[in-house]
């Protein structure tokens, strides 16, 4: 089951696009080890797409296709193996990145519409929330700060830092 992106709308989705378009044009666009080296630019094109017109799930059923079978693990003994990928790391990737992109739009769109903040909310449903998440669900943040760190800049503040970190369930909406 996909995110519930509340924000997720015609304007958020532009503002979403951008912040994907400036990262690939910039050089600042990161690709998961995960997908195969000569399928990012499809990744990228297939993110492109959710963006504009669908969801993480979507992503998702077109991404697995593109990424590596096995990948490496150290041994205890300090040598390598390699391990097939974990059954949702396609769910994980998709998601990660597409909720990654979403909160940059919202928090982008929020700054330019005069917003001071946005709020965190729960976008998947879960029965046990880890602590720090159920923390930050209601919490109003500052969309600049918000966006500048999803950027890639640091923060002091651990609220904002919080935002972003795989398997969490959440996201930011506009207030």
């Amino acid at each position: 089951m996909p995110l519930q992106y509340e924000s997720l709308d015609p304007a958020t989705r532009r503002f979403a696009i951008a912040e994907l378009d400036s990262d690939i044009t910039t050089g600042a666009y990161h690709t998961s080890e995960r997908i195969r080296h000569t399928a990012i630019a499809e990744y990228q094109r297939y993110l492109h797409e959710a963006l504009r017109y669908y969801d993480d799930r979507w992503l998702e059923e077109h991404a697995s296709d593109l990424m590596i079978d096995f990948e490496p693990r150290r041994t205890p003994s300090g040598g390598q193996t390699a391990v097939k990928l974990p059954q949702m790391a396609a769910r994980m990737l998709a998601e990660g990145d597409f909720n990654r992109y979403y909160m940059r739009g919202v928090a982008l769109r929020a700054a330019e519409e005069g917003r001071q903040v946005v709020e965190v909310y729960r976008a998947r449903l879960s029965m046990e929330p880890r602590r720090e998440s159920a923390e930050l669900e209601g919490r109003r943040l500052p969309a600049d700060e918000v966006l500048k760190y999803l950027r890639g800049e640091l923060s002091s503040d651990p609220f904002v830092t919080a935002l972003g970190r795989p398997n969490s369930g959440l996201s930011v909406r506009l207030v």
